[in-house]
């Protein structure tokens, strides 16, 4: 009778061992047949590069010479061939080339290249070749091998425990992750407002204007971002897109009739995006990883989104989504889901391989708010999972810390430095979207007293860039303006088609005026709520969308509305400043 209960409340799906309840952890996680089919390519192409290796080492009938023979036991491991060279310059090449491998396999993963790790390989087997001399170490025909059967003996065995300590530990969270879920959605109730109602608060305004600081810098002027590389996480298209996500949210939630200096900051955000420094990555990425010169992103893009799609269903009123979510969904538990139930922050397209223990904690938060959008379920028991395991939070002393960090968990994804800190500003988003409120606001108490908060001459607010990244200060940012359920109610829902339909604040002054709220709730009228930026004055604010020729009334005045529904009044921004317009009552 539970069971059935549960899967009437929360839904059931199917996966390769039948029905299961869709918030838990399914049962075919990290049983994905496409992983391991790679997976076997992979290790059938290695075994033929062994077995060619081995016959051309051992074969008596040409006799090919030592330099050769060398040479070709380098196919079995980078490095191999210096063991049959067997002298003190192959000895310390070895060591050189297995020292560069970890920064080859880095380059690989983190920038797509594979020229480097097979650059490493190939000029271990030339040094073999170049290093060694008219006899050989015969022995290393038979020590190469060994060494890489132990080593792929001990990865299998480490890699059957890992998979067993998942499947225990996939049961003992089954146990709680429906209980953990009902409480996060006490939490998200009681900490909601009603659409209508929400408005941004100065102190959060400030943070924001940082922002709009930025966007609204020349193409050229990357004043207060962190440039370190254009590959990995602290790129800068990363920032960027970012940005992008902080101002949808925004305006989704708190200003979704603003559009003037708002909709301009998204499309300045969008052009910095296509320049020449933010893309030049792409060019190298394809040579280096793909060995293509044809760098037209347009033909074929380096990453997908499903959240995108989503949104185009929702605005082009398709249903593409419809069959693509389930297919995606069955990909994502069984292809890039260990068995424990935590997500795989990476996967070789190439070899079906993962790096063990590159993360643990910060992957499930980034999933967490990457899926609320598309897959509410799937990052609702991810939530659950971190909320319940991960973070001890003291709701008396109003303490939080993070157990159970590993890897890239304790550095900041914006510059790669180690910062312990960097993992609680993710927390505080995920905790804001998901309604536990005093765990956020503890969370950016934390980073902000370990961090340092600045203020410009414009009056806007950030992180200390020297101890902070620019990553950080945007997912701060994130952070401050979330509420519950604004993430995935602006990808699934969007604004109101009452907002939708009614007036806009299409012109307003910036600097000058912050918009803490703009929305319609009649499809007639407009309500504003807005701060002076720096020094209080009267501001010309330009109303569209309304009825061509009548009559609005705000702030006890009248104004009459052109030809084309627009109006021009001029309102004194003074400390919150609350303006009503809507049409007077002879209309």
């Amino acid at each position: 009778m539970g069971t059935s209960k549960s899967s009437a409340q929360y839904g059931q799906a199917y996966g390769t061992s039948g029905p299961y309840v869709k918030d838990l952890i399914p049962p075919n996680v990290g049983s994905g047949p496409h992983r391991k089919n790679v997976q076997a390519r992979t290790l059938g192409v290695y075994i033929a590069f062994v077995l060619v290796s081995l016959g051309i080492f051992f074969q008596n009938y040409v006799d090919v010479g030592p330099k050769y023979r060398a040479a070709a036991l380098g196919l079995i491991f980078p490095g191999a061939g210096y063991l049959a060279s067997a002298n003190v310059v192959s000895g310390i090449l070895f060591v050189l080339t297995w020292a560069s491998i970890p920064l080859a396999l880095f380059a690989w993963f983190g920038a797509g290249a594979i020229l480097f790790p097979l650059l490493v390989w190939g000029l271990s087997i030339l040094g073999a070749y170049f290093t060694t001399a008219d006899t050989i170490w015969e022995n290393s025909g038979y020590w190469a091998p060994g060494i890489l059967f132990t080593a792929f003996l001990y990865a299998d065995a480490s890699s059957r425990a890992e998979r067993n300590r998942g499947y225990k530990k996939r049961t003992a969270r089954n146990e709680f992750i429906l209980r953990q879920a009902a409480e996060t959605d006490k939490l998200v109730a009681a900490a909601s407002k009603r659409e209508e109602d929400e408005e941004l608060s100065i102190e959060s305004l400030r943070k924001l204007q940082f922002l709009f600081d930025q966007a609204f810098q020349s193409l050229d002027d990357w004043s207060g971002f962190t440039i370190v590389d254009q590959y990995q996480t602290a790129a800068l298209r990363y920032q960027i897109y970012q940005m992008m996500f902080v101002l949808g949210l925004y305006q989704s939630t708190y200003a979704p009739n603003a559009h003037g200096y708002v909709n301009e900051a998204f499309q300045r955000a969008i052009e910095r995006s296509l320049t020449q420094k933010v893309l030049n990555f792409w060019k190298w990425e394809r040579f280096t990883g793909k060995f293509s010169l044809d760098w037209d992103p347009v033909k074929k893009d380096n990453i997908m989104g499903v959240t995108g799609a989503v949104l185009y269903d929702r605005v082009f009123e398709t249903k593409s989504t419809e069959v693509l979510l389930p297919i995606f969904e069955e990909s994502l538990n069984t292809n890039f889901t260990e068995t424990s139930g935590n997500v795989l922050t990476i996967r070789s397209e190439l070899t079906g391989f993962t790096i063990p223990g590159l993360c643990g904690a910060a992957g499930d938060l980034a999933a967490i708010m990457m899926g609320c959008g598309p897959l509410r379920n799937f990052s609702r028991r991810l939530w659950a999972i971190i909320r319940n395991e991960t973070v001890q939070f003291d709701t008396k002393t109003k303490e939080v810390s993070l157990t159970g960090l590993v890897g890239a968990d304790k550095i900041d994804a914006g510059n790669y430095r180690s910062n312990e800190y960097a993992m609680y500003t993710q927390l505080a988003i995920t905790a804001g979207e998901y309604g536990d409120e005093e765990l956020k606001e503890a969370c950016g108490k934390k980073f902000e007293k370990a961090w340092g908060v600045k203020t410009t001459p414009t009056g806007s607010q950030h992180l200390d860039l020297e101890n902070a990244s620019c990553l950080m200060n945007q997912a701060a940012l994130t952070a401050s303006i979330i509420r519950p359920g604004a993430y995935h109610r602006m990808v699934q829902k969007g604004p109101s088609e009452t907002a939708l339909r009614g007036p806009i604040l299409s012109e307003v002054p910036y600097p000058g005026v912050l918009i803490a709220k703009a929305r319609c709730h009649t499809s007639k009228d407009l309500e504003l709520v807005l701060y002076p930026s720096a020094d209080t004055g009267v501001f010309d604010l330009g109303i569209s969308r309304l009825a061509p020729g009548h009559t609005y009334s705000y702030l006890d005045k009248k104004v009459k509305a052109d030809k084309d529904g627009i109006v021009r009044i001029s309102v004194l921004v003074v400390g919150r400043t609350h303006v009503h317009i809507s049409p007077t009552s002879d209309e």
